[in-house]
């Protein structure tokens, strides 16, 4: 990457990140500390996401319940900061409205998060998303809720089509001594994002669905 290249994105990802400094690297308001704008149920109007969010019978096999309280994500390394947000199961950026609901099944537990943005700041988070992508390939460390989240090697996976624009993310995540597989899948269609993490995996199920119901 340029320098021109890296100083643009710098600028566009404090700008995601809601202010940091980018002459001295901070770590972006409240030691990275990303504030959700919206409750985990909270929609912007009816009809709106509200109509996109999954319920149990649209995923055979699983429960759809809506968290209580919303991730609180730490990274010490602001170029990494969008990759932990999506691998972790939290929006990246300010988004205007989010809803957050959580399919537990066949194993599997994974988090989903409808985002929708003003402008064109949800294209400026699929990219902030494939540089951090690009730049922390080999990981980097995150704290969510409180645990230490020690990302390994971080690589692109296949992800679906049929929506303006789509992304898949494979990691191996180590806490509290143990190592697990995360996976992510970042969806976009028009302003709107649903962000996708689960582990061990993201059944197929459970993303068919919400790419169905996204797309609208």
């Amino acid at each position: 990457m340029t320098r021109r290249r890296s100083a643009a994105a710098a600028v566009v990802l404090c700008a995601l990140l809601s202010a940091c400094d980018v002459a001295s690297g901070g770590a972006g308001g409240e030691d990275g500390l990303l504030k959700p704008t919206a409750q985990p149920g909270a929609t912007a109007r009816a009809g709106g996401l509200g109509s996109a969010a999954l319920v149990s019978r649209d995923t055979n096999g699983f429960t759809v319940s809506t968290p209580d309280d919303a991730r609180k994500v730490r990274v010490t390394q602001d170029a990494c900061a969008p990759l932990a947000y999506a691998l972790s199961g939290t929006a990246v950026g300010r988004p205007a409205t989010t809803v957050v609901r959580k399919a537990t099944g066949e194993g599997a537990e994974v988090t989903v998060v409808l985002a929708e943005y003003a402008s064109d700041q949800a294209q400026q988070a699929m990219d902030a998303i494939a540089t951090a992508l690009d730049e922390c390939a080999a990981g980097f460390t995150a704290t969510v809720d409180g645990d230490e989240h020690k990302v390994g090697k971080v690589a692109p996976e296949l992800a679906p089509e049929g929506v303006d624009q789509a992304m898949g993310v494979g990691a191996t995540v180590t806490r509290s001594g143990r190592a697990a597989p995360a996976k992510a899948v970042i969806l976009r269609s028009g302003n709107a994002i649903a962000y996708l993490s689960g582990t061990p995996s993201i059944p197929a199920t459970v993303l068919d669905a919400q790419l169905v119901k996204l797309r609208g």
